[in-house]
């Protein structure tokens, strides 16, 4: 009787067969779908002309700065605001910022950059698992909308994970054992070239690859020697050349980070609001681990741990002020790959079951499609968009400037002027009572500004609200939409000047006193 059971005729039987394809189709459609589904959104996102995150006009700042005055955009004085991050965002930015409307162009080169990090999911579990396993995990990479729609925001975020994904083809060995793997010294100066410039366009990515070197120390010693050497040198090499084009004051823009103190339980926040995003994708994470681990079939082997250590290592950084689960954002990329990689790996066994696995994995991209909303402006935030910036560019024809914007900061860059303050950061400058900060302040007390655009509140000390009070008049406020909420942008003029804020009828936008607004909200 076991011997007809196990007969090769009937484990090939034209049902099985037919079954496995069917789930194999189901999965490759799927996960295609779920592929076209996100492009679809995004694309209609690449249209939107108004930012669509308050920080999005600074990165276009950066950009033109770096086309027209260079030398602004790394000092340490801190105003105006310095590119507290790599140049090589700005870099890729510039060609775009002369464009008629620049928003569009930087959001498609965020969309291609998004492609080419799920080409990366994809490239990592393909040498593992094969393509429709590869397919399926790109598929999940974009599916979670509450944490995918993220990747369209112009942010250094999404080039960040591209690069650092694409170096990990290249750097991942093939198994955690000794002995399992050797680099080339293709894929040391591949890897080192595409580390080093995630690292250029955030330094955080630095953190993020350092499991990728110190990785191979348990693969092949010689290996991993040449690959630290390599890094070494390249990375120490390319900061004395920014040091020397900056004049130093690349260090120190960067060590203004140094001014964010620590906010105590951030770290706790920052990880339950990354596990209310992507809760569905760790629970299937655990359960692949869990999966695997009985298989027995190596889990301890698979080099995806090295990107997982990648993903968590920036958990100590997260306490500064200002951080956001947006940090996590590689060590999502990670456990998707994972997934893939594990459950496939659970599977091995058993040629019956991996499109069922399949199947599943796409069935669960579908379901989070289907149950996720992705964040796309309204017409409402369209309208009031319009309105607070056609006036801030009227104002700024009719009177000139300067202006003073704690948010949003494409406010700057539409009347041309280089971003003065970013809400976040400055209320730390402010708080550690930084030279930036006392510039500030002295031409708020001296009303040297022609329009204030309050979203952060400025600094609660006394003197910066008696100077706003003293000086400016409330002239009213719009409700800007963004992909997380909407925000209550605050207009005050001059005292003296012959302006004032007429919104039209139907537009989030209110001429009305502060105290009222105040009340409003």
């Amino acid at each position: 009787m076991n011997a007809i059971v196990e007969s090769p005729l009937l484990q090939t039987s034209p049902i099985r067969r037919h079954l496995r394809l069917a789930a194999a189709v189901f999965a490759a459609s799927a996960s295609l779908l779920v592929i076209l589904v996100y492009v679809a959104y995004a694309w209609e996102l690449v249209g939107y002309p108004w930012d669509w995150s308050p920080d999005e006009g600074l990165y276009l700042d950066f950009a033109r700065r770096l086309l027209d005055a260079p030398g602004s955009l790394y000092n340490d004085r801190g105003v105006p605001l310095p590119a507290m991050y790599g140049p090589l965002f700005p870099v890729l930015l510039a060609p775009v910022v002369r464009l008629a409307n620049p928003l569009a162009g930087a959001r498609f080169l965020t969309l291609a950059f998004t492609l080419l990090g799920a080409l990366a999911v994809g490239a990592l579990i393909r040498r593992r698992a094969g393509v429709l396993w590869a397919t399926a995990g790109a598929a999940l990479y974009l599916a979670s909308f509450d944490i995918a729609s993220w990747f369209m925001l112009v942010r250094v975020d999404t080039p960040l994970l591209a690069l650092w994904l694409w170096s990990a083809v290249l750097l991942l060995p093939r198994e955690l054992q000794s002995g399992a793997d050797r680099l080339s010294r293709r894929r040391i100066a591949g890897g080192t070239a595409l580390l080093l410039a995630a690292s250029l366009v955030k330094p955080t990515a630095v953190v993020h690859g350092l499991p990728l070197v110190l990785g191979w120390f348990l693969v092949d010693r010689r290996s991993a020697w040449r690959l630290t050497a390599t890094m070494a040198v390249s990375g120490l090499a390319t900061f004395a050349l920014l040091q020397a084009a900056t004049g130093g004051d690349f260090l120190s823009a960067n060590l203004l980070w140094r001014r964010h103190g620590s906010e105590p339980g951030l770290v706790i926040k920052i990880l339950t609001d990354f596990t209310l995003r992507s809760w569905p994708v760790l629970l299937l994470a655990l359960v692949s681990a869990l999966a695997a681990g009985f298989a027995k079939a190596g889990l301890l082997r698979e080099p995806v741990w090295l990107l997982l250590a990648g993903g968590l290592l920036i958990l100590p950084m997260a306490s500064k002020a200002g951080a956001c689960w947006n940090y996590l954002l590689p060590l999502y990329a990670a456990l998707v790959v994972a997934v893939a990689c594990w459950t496939a790996r659970a599977l091995s066994g058993g040629r019956d079951w991996q499109p069922v696995g399949l199947a599943g994995m796409a069935a669960l991209s579908l379901a989070l499609v289907a149950t996720q909303t992705f964040p796309m402006p309204t017409t409402f935030d369209e309208t009031a968009a319009r309105t607070l910036y056609g006036f801030a560019q009227a104002f700024h024809r009719r009177i000139g400037g300067p202006f003073l914007v704690s948010s949003p900061d494409l406010v700057y860059f539409l009347v041309g002027q280089p971003t003065e303050i970013e809400g976040t950061s400055f209320r730390e400058l402010a708080n550690s009572d930084a030279p930036a900060a006392r510039e500030v302040l002295a031409r708020l007390e001296q009303a040297r500004y022609t329009l204030v655009v309050e979203t952060w509140s400025l600094p609660p000390k006394p003197e910066w609200q008696s100077a706003l009070r003293r000086n400016y008049r409330p002239l009213g406020v719009c409700r800007l939409g963004t992909y997380f909420t909407g925000y209550d942008a605050r207009l005050y003029a001059r005292r003296g000047l012959p302006v004032e804020f007429t919104p039209p009828a139907g537009v989030r936008c209110l001429a009305v006193p502060h105290s009222a607004l105040s009340q409003e909200k």
